[in-house]
C-alpha cells in the first residue's frame, strides 16, 4: 500500500489577507452537474487558493483534495493519492465500495477504473473532487485513466481539475456538449477593486494613482501584486517602489526565473529575450526579431506548456508576455548593451511600417530614441493617421521628435491636427501657423496637410485653386475634405458638397473613421445652407452616430452636428427634438467653438419659445446674439437667427428688441435679402402691407438672392397675409399655396405655425386635396397644437408689486408707493417668482408679459439691473 502524505490531500492554507471572489466561486458553483470543470492558467494566478476558499465556503458539500507533482505521473501513484483524498473527505459512507479498493501493486487495469466510477456513482450525495496542478500529469496511461474518468462522469461527482496549461483531455468536445465550466487567466486576474482590497487587507495605504500604476504594471497577475504588497509592507518610499517595480526587482525576478522561467530550453528563452521588446507579437514579427523561422512555433509551444505566453487575434497568431515576466526579460536584455534593445525597436517599426500600419511604427521608433526615424515615418503616414483619428499616435510621434527646426516644424503641425480631431479651430490656427514659420525647408507633403487641416477648420479659406491632388491617397482625402469648406465659405455649396461626397466616400473605403465624422457633419451644414433641412437632419445624425462609435462624441464635430439637428429640428417645427439636440450639444466636454455655440444657443432659444417658455426663448436669443457680437458668423446662420429673435419680438410686442436684432443683421454680409424681409415684417406690424408686399418683391423675382432659402417662404407668407388684409382671399391662398409648395420642397414648417391666425385659417382648405401639398399641410397644421402655458393666479396685492416691477423704482420706492414694508415687497417679489418660474427681474417681467398679466413694454421701459430684486 503507498503511502500518501497528509498534505497531498488537503487544500492549502488561505493567507489572512486573502481577498474573497465571490464571482468566481459561483462560476464554479454553475459547473456542478458538468463533466468537467477546469481552472487553467499561469503560475501566479491564484488557481489553488481560489479553490481552496470555494471549498471551506461551502463546508455542506464533502469535498477531495489532491495535489499533484511530477512523482504522480505513475499510474499507481496517482490513483493511491485520488483514494486517500476520497476515504479522508468524509462524504464517502464506511459501506461505500471506495474503502475496499485496492490499487495494483504493478498496473492499474480497466477494471479499478470501473470499479471507482461505480463506487462513486453509488454516493448519497454530492462530491467534489478537486486534482491540482494537473499539469503534472504527462504520460500516456495516466492521461488515458483520467480521460476516462472524465468521460464515465459518475452522478453527485463534480470533478475540478486546475492545470498551467490545457490538459490533454477532450475539452472541444465537452465544450459542444455543454459539459464543461471553464476559468482561465482572463477570468483569473484581479480586478482593480480586487487590487484595492488585497493592499487594504494588508495594511498597505496607496494612492489611487500608484494602485492604478501597480495593476496596469502586473495585468491583474495575482502573485505580482503580492509580491507588490509585501515589499511595500515597510517600504519608506511607496511612490518610488511604484515608479521602479517591474520584472528587475529581486523579489519578483526570483519568483519569475525559480517558477515561471523554470524548465524552459536556451532555444525558448532566447525568442522570448528578443521577442519581449514588442507587445503584442504577431507571428511574423517574432520570425523578423528573431531571425529564425521556427520563431512562430517556439511561441506557440510556450503558450501550451508552460503558459507563460498567450495567444490572440482570429487565427491567435499574435502573442503576449505577460507583462511583469516581459519587463523581467527585457532588464535581461538591457545588460547586453542599449544598442539591442534599440536595434529591435527599429526592426519592429521597420516591420510595423511595411504592413501599412504606423502607430506601432512609431511607437517602436520613439522607444528606439531615433527621431529621425519618427519623422520619415511621420512623412508618410501623418495624413493617414489624421484622417483616422488616431490621436494617440501622434502624440506618440511628437514625444520622439527631438529637438532641432525640423522636429518644432513637426511638432506644431501634429498639434494642429490633434486640435483638429477636437474640432478646436483656434488652436489649429495657432499651430499651422508655428508649423510654417519653423519650417526649415520646403516640404510639398508637409504644406499640403498643413493646409488641408486649415480649410477642413474653416480657417485661412482662400480660392481653392486647381492644384493637382496629391498621389497619396490619404492625403488627397483630406484635401478633397478641406476644399470643400472652402468652396462652402465661398458661396458654392454644390460644389462643396461633390468634393465632400468624394471625401466621405474615401474615408468609407479606405477606413477613416475621423475623416468620415467630418466629412458627414460638413455634409449637414452644406444641406442646412441650401435650405435642405431633411438632408441636413440625416447627416448629422449620421455624422453623430459616426462621432458615438468612434469616440468622438466629445469633439466639436460632434457638436457642431448636434447644432445642425437642434436648427433642422427648429425650422421642421420639432421644439422638443430641436431642445434635446442642442443640449446634447452644450453638453460635449470641449471648449465650443463660438459659432457653434451661437447656432446652439440660437437653436435652443428658438425652441424654447416655440415650446410656451417665450420669455426664456427671447432671453437666450438675445444673449447669442450679444455673445457674438464681433465674431464673423456664416450669412446663412446670422439671417436664421436674426429671423427667429425678431419673429419673436414683434409676436411679444417688444419694438425696441425687433429694432435691435433688424440693425444687428445689416451689420451682416450677404444678408440683404433677410434684412428686406425684417423691414417687410415691421409694415406689416404698422398696417403698412401693401408697402410690405412690395418690400418683399425682390425676393419673389429672385432678384435677391437670400442666405437663408427658407426667406422666400415667409416673403410669401407676407404676400399672403397682406392679401387676406385686403380682402382677396383668394390671391391669399395662391400665395399661401405657393408658400407651401417651397417650404415643401425645403422640408420647413416653423414659418406657419408663427403665422397670422387668419393665415393660419386658410390653412385648412389645403387638407382638401389628397396629394403631397394636402399631407405637408397635415403636418403643419400638427406641429400648431403647442400646449399654453399654465394659468398663474396672482393675489391683488401681488399684481399690485408686478405692475411697478418694469419702472425704475427700487424696492422702498414701491414698498411707500403701495404703503406696506420693504420686507412685505420682498415677500410678494419672491412668490412672483416662484409663480412664473422667473429668477430675476426683468425674466419676471417678462414672462408676465407674454401671459398678458402686463400691458407694457418692458424692453423700451428698461430697468437698472442694480435695482432688481435679487
Amino acid at each position: 500500500m503507498v503511502s500518501i502524505a497528509a498534505g497531498r490531500t488537503t487544500p492549502p492554507a488561505l493567507p489572512r489577507d486573502l481577498v474573497g471572489r465571490p464571482a468566481l466561486r459561483r462560476a464554479l458553483d454553475e459547473g456542478a452537474g458538468k463533466a468537467l470543470t477546469v481552472v487553467c492558467a499561469p503560475p501566479g494566478f491564484g488557481k489553488s487558493l481560489l479553490l481552496a476558499d470555494w471549498l471551506r465556503r461551502s463546508p455542506e458539500v464533502p469535498a477531495a483534495w489532491v495535489s499533484l507533482d511530477e512523482e504522480d505521473d505513475d499510474p499507481r501513484l496517482l490513483w493511491s493519492a485520488v483514494l486517500a483524498a476520497l476515504r479522508g473527505c468524509g462524504g464517502v459512507p464506511a459501506s461505500n465500495r471506495v474503502h475496499r479498493l485496492v490499487v495494483s501493486r504493478t498496473t492499474v487495469e480497466r477494471d479499478f477504473l470501473d470499479d471507482l466510477l461505480a463506487a462513486l456513482a453509488a454516493l448519497p450525495h454530492p462530491l467534489r473532487l478537486v486534482l491540482d496542478d494537473v499539469h503534472a500529469l504527462r504520460a500516456a496511461p495516466v492521461l488515458e485513466q483520467l480521460r476516462m474518468l472524465v468521460l464515465g462522469h459518475p452522478t453527485g461527482l463534480h470533478l475540478v481539475v486546475a492545470s498551467r496549461l490545457d490538459p490533454p483531455l477532450p475539452l472541444s468536445r465537452l465544450r459542444l456538449d455543454d459539459e464543461l465550466c471553464e476559468l482561465r487567466a482572463e477570468q483569473l486576474r484581479f480586478t482593480a477593486e480586487e487590487t484595492t482590497a488585497l493592499f487594504d487587507r494588508g495594511g498597505v495605504r496607496l494612492d489611487p494613482e500608484h494602485r492604478d500604476v501597480l495593476h496596469r504594471r502586473t495585468g491583474g497577475w495575482v502573485a505580482g501584486l503580492r509580491l507588490a504588497q509585501r515589499a511595500l509592507r515597510d517600504h519608506p518610499d511607496p511612490g518610488r517602489f511604484v515608479a521602479e517595480f517591474s520584472g528587475d526587482v529581486r523579489s519578483v525576478s526570483d519568483y519569475l526565473v525559480g517558477e515561471a522561467l523554470a524548465g524552459i530550453s536556451d532555444v525558448q528563452r532566447d525568442v522570448l529575450l528578443r521577442v519581449s521588446v514588442a507587445d503584442p507579437v504577431p507571428a511574423a514579427l517574432a520570425v523578423e526579431l528573431c531571425g529564425r523561422e521556427d520563431a512562430a512555433d517556439v511561441l506557440d509551444a510556450l503558450c501550451h506548456d508552460p503558459g507563460l505566453v498567450t495567444a490572440s487575434g482570429p487565427d491567435r497568431s499574435d502573442y503576449r508576455i505577460q507583462a511583469l515576466l516581459r519587463s523581467h526579460l527585457l532588464a535581461d536584455l538591457r545588460r547586453a548593451g542599449d544598442g539591442v534593445v534599440a536595434a529591435g525597436h527599429r526592426r519592429a517599426a521597420s516591420w510595423w511600417d511595411r504592413q501599412g500600419d504606423p502607430a506601432p511604427a512609431l511607437r517602436h521608433a520613439r522607444q528606439a530614441g531615433d527621431p529621425a526615424l519618427v519623422v520619415d515615418l511621420l512623412g508618410r503616414w501623418a495624413a493617414t493617421l489624421v484622417a483616422r483619428g488616431e490621436g494617440a499616435a501622434l502624440r506618440v510621434a511628437m514625444d520622439g521628435l527631438g529637438d532641432g527646426p525640423r522636429a518644432a516644424c513637426w511638432r506644431s503641425a501634429l498639434a494642429a491636427c490633434l486640435d483638429l480631431e477636437r474640432g478646436n479651430r483656434a488652436g489649429v490656427a495657432d499651430g499651422v501657423r508655428a508649423a510654417r514659420a519653423s519650417a526649415p525647408a520646403p516640404d510639398p507633403g508637409l504644406a499640403a496637410l498643413l493646409t488641408a487641416v486649415e480649410r477642413l477648420a474653416g480657417i485661412g479659406c482662400g480660392p481653392p485653386g486647381a492644384a493637382a491632388e496629391p498621389h497619396d491617397e490619404a492625403l488627397r482625402a483630406l484635401v478633397r475634405a478641406g476644399r470643400g469648406v472652402t468652396r462652402l465659405a465661398g458661396g458654392v455649396p454644390a460644389d462643396a458638397r461633390a468634393d465632400l461626397q468624394a471625401a466621405l466616400a474615401d474615408a468609407q473605403r479606405l477606413r477613416f473613421p475621423l475623416l468620415e465624422v467630418q466629412s458627414r457633419c460638413l455634409l449637414a451644414v452644406v444641406g442646412w445652407v441650401e435650405g435642405d433641412v431633411r438632408a441636413a437632419e440625416e447627416s448629422a445624425a449620421a455624422a453623430t452616430a459616426a462621432a458615438r462609435d468612434g469616440g468622438w462624441d466629445g469633439s466639436g464635430w460632434a457638436a457642431c452636428a448636434h447644432a445642425v439637428t437642434a436648427l433642422a429640428a427648429l425650422e421642421r417645427g420639432c421644439p422638443d427634438a430641436a431642445l434635446e439636440a442642442a443640449d446634447a450639444g452644450l453638453g460635449v466636454g470641449v471648449d465650443l467653438d463660438p459659432v457653434v455655440r451661437f447656432a446652439l444657443h440660437a437653436a435652443r432659444g428658438g425652441a424654447r419659445f416655440d415650446r410656451g417658455e417665450k420669455a426664456a426663448g427671447m432671453l437666450e436669443l438675445q444673449q447669442a446674439l450679444a455673445d457674438v457680437a464681433e465674431q464673423v458668423l456664416p450669412p446663412a446662420l446670422a439671417a436664421e437667427s436674426a429671423l427667429i429673435e425678431h419673429r419673436i419680438a414683434l409676436r411679444l410686442g417688444y419694438a425696441t428688441a425687433a429694432a435691435g436684432a433688424a440693425s444687428w443683421l445689416a451689420t451682416r454680409p450677404g444678408t440683404r435679402a433677410e434684412g428686406l424681409l425684417i423691414r417687410a415684417w415691421g409694415e406689416s406690424a404698422a398696417g403698412a402691407f401693401r408697402a410690405a408686399r412690395s418690400t418683399v418683391g425682390p425676393l419673389l423675382r429672385r432678384s435677391t438672392r437670400p442666405a437663408w432659402p427658407a426667406t422666400v417662404v415667409e416673403a410669401w407668407l407676407v404676400v399672403a397675409g397682406a392679401a387676406l388684409e385686403d380682402g382677396d382671399r383668394v390671391g391669399a391662398r395662391r400665395a399661401l399655396r405657393v408658400a407651401l409648395d417651397e417650404a415643401r420642397a425645403l422640408d420647413v414648417v416653423r414659418p406657419f405655425v408663427l403665422a397670422s391666425p387668419g393665415l393660419r385659417a386658410l390653412l385648412v382648405d389645403g387638407l382638401v386635396v389628397d396629394d403631397d401639398r394636402g399631407r405637408f399641410t397635415a403636418r403643419v397644421l400638427a406641429a400648431m397644437q403647442r400646449p399654453a402655458p399654465a394659468p398663474v393666479a396672482l393675489t391683488a396685492r401681488e399684481r399690485d408689486v408686478l405692475a411697478r416691477l418694469p419702472s425704475l423704482l427700487n424696492l422702498d420706492e414701491i414698498a411707500d408707493d403701495l404703503t406696506i414694508s420693504v420686507n412685505t415687497v420682498k415677500s410678494h417679489i419672491r412668490s412672483i417668482y416662484d409663480k412664473l418660474g422667473a429668477g430675476t427681474r426683468r425674466t419676471a417681467v417678462l414672462a408676465a408679459h407674454e401671459r398678458g398679466l402686463l400691458r407694457v413694454d418692458p424692453v423700451e421701459r428698461p430697468m437698472s439691473a442694480e435695482r432688481s430684486a435679487g
